[in-house]
């Protein structure tokens, strides 16, 4: 063949390849190969000069076939250009023919057994995800689990427009579908079980690693701000409704949220390592008359409480009597993320007011501000931790090592005795500062 084929890969290969490095096909015959979807570039001289040009296939047998013609044409105009073979016709199937469990019985399935247990925002990113799997599988003609193979995982994965970040959690739920599956001999194995995720995490994703919890200073910092900048910032009693300004009784607010507002909003958030999603929608009937807040559900139906102090306990009930049961008020939306991002903007301002900031705050480090402040009492157990959080404890000793104390009592153990009985200097007094 006289034209050259090469395969150029973009910003978001799921291979992991460089922006523009190029690979050939006997690349991709290794075992430890990585497939992706970029496309197949055809480069080389014919009769109107030389060129590099994009085949817009992605197999290598289409962009043969397609160099083959232009070839033969001896022409880059793209008079040439063939189009991809259509793929053989599939016989009509019915789900009784093929055996085993429909894709949709399946996910139905997995929606139910994790409804209870799951917050119900992560149950609607759960719906999100399998409902393109669906569609996924739609596409491809797919009606029973049995025909999903690793291939067609990948395929999948390759067609989401995300951050590797965002293709990583996505890959998590589709792993634990099939694993789901799995469990119930629905499939003989996990096609998505071996598939690693996307590289490309960036230097920030690899420190969040480590959580990075609020200290008690910054938490000092938030509470003055929220009590002599917060509520001092000028409120203007008009609004705007499409693009028409509006002034009078249309434009009056139900509630000014105050300092004391975002005040209660964080101290519940460190009390209880909610995260903000269940904190926005916190509901009165999840505290006990003794100070105690279901804050889980386990996946045995066990329920989880934990303990706020009594000042807390008084603010909650007060702001139960002034907005009702759900104490930061009923929202006219169901939607968690429009609930969740007017609290964001909330304590955005708050920080912004009393910044700066060593690390970017956000509303999860309170979560980690509560795990952190139970590990440094260090009579808590890991184990203890882990429950309150619903983290399994190697998660916990993972990402929060640094404030488990008996990790660093055990590695200062360690040193002290390799180190006792080691040869050592003199002692040699040293020269005085300033001397010559």
């Amino acid at each position: 063949m006289t034209l050259n084929l090469y395969r150029r890969h973009g910003t978001r290969c799921v291979g992991g390849r460089a922006l523009h490095e190029t690979t050939y096909e006997a690349d991709e015959l290794r075992r430890s190969w990585k497939r992706c979807l970029c496309p197949i570039y055809a480069s080389g001289t014919l009769a109107t000069g030389f060129k590099r040009k994009n085949t817009e296939r992605t197999a290598w047998d289409e962009a043969k076939a397609l160099a083959l013609a232009w070839e033969n044409a001896d022409s880059w105009d793209g008079s040439a250009t063939v189009q991809a073979a259509p793929p053989p016709p599939v016989p009509e199937q019915r789900p009784a023919d093929l055996g085993g469990v429909t894709i949709a019985r399946a996910i139905q399935a997995f929606t139910s057994e994790f409804q209870e247990h799951v917050a119900p925002n992560t149950q609607k990113k759960y719906g999100l995800m399998l409902k393109k799997l669906k569609a996924f599988s739609d596409s491809r003609g797919y009606v029973m689990l049995g025909q999903w193979g690793p291939m067609d995982v990948r395929e999948f994965r390759s067609s989401w427009s995300v951050r590797p970040q965002t293709a990583a959690k996505n890959m998590s739920t589709i792993k634990a579908f099939f694993e789901f599956c799995l469990s119930n001999e629905w499939i003989e194995r996990n096609p998505a079980r071996l598939i690693r995720n996307p590289r490309g995490r960036d230097a920030a994703d690899r420190r969040n690693e480590q959580k990075l919890p609020f200290s008690d200073d910054e938490l000092r910092k938030m509470y003055d701000a929220c009590e002599t900048q917060y509520g001092k910032q000028e409120v203007k009693w008009s609004r705007t409704i499409h693009h028409h300004r509006v002034e009078g009784e249309y434009a009056r607010y139900n509630f000014k949220w105050t300092g004391q507002d975002i005040a209660d909003f964080i101290s519940i958030s460190v009390y209880t390592g909610l995260r903000i999603s269940d904190v926005c929608t916190f509901h009165i009937d999840r505290m006990q008359p003794t100070g105690e807040i279901h804050i889980r559900t386990t996946k045995a139906g066990t329920h989880v409480y934990t303990w706020v102090p009594e000042w807390l306990q008084e603010r909650i009930r007060a702001r139960a009597q002034e907005q009702g049961p759900l104490i930061f008020g009923e929202h006219q939306t169901k939607d968690l993320n429009v609930i969740t991002d007017v609290w964001r903007r909330k304590l955005k301002k708050l920080w912004s007011l009393c910044g700066p900031w060593k690390e970017k705050p956000t509303p999860h480090r309170f979560r980690h501000t509560f795990a952190r402040v139970l590990l440094e009492r260090g009579n808590v157990t890991v184990r203890d931790v882990a429950e309150l959080l619903g983290n399994s404890e190697q998660m916990v000793r993972k990402h929060y090592a640094a404030f488990v104390p008996e990790r660093q009592e055990r590695l200062t153990a360690v040193l002290k005795a390799a180190f006792s009985e080691k040869p050592k200097p003199n002692v040699i007094e040293m020269p005085k500062t300033g001397t010559k």
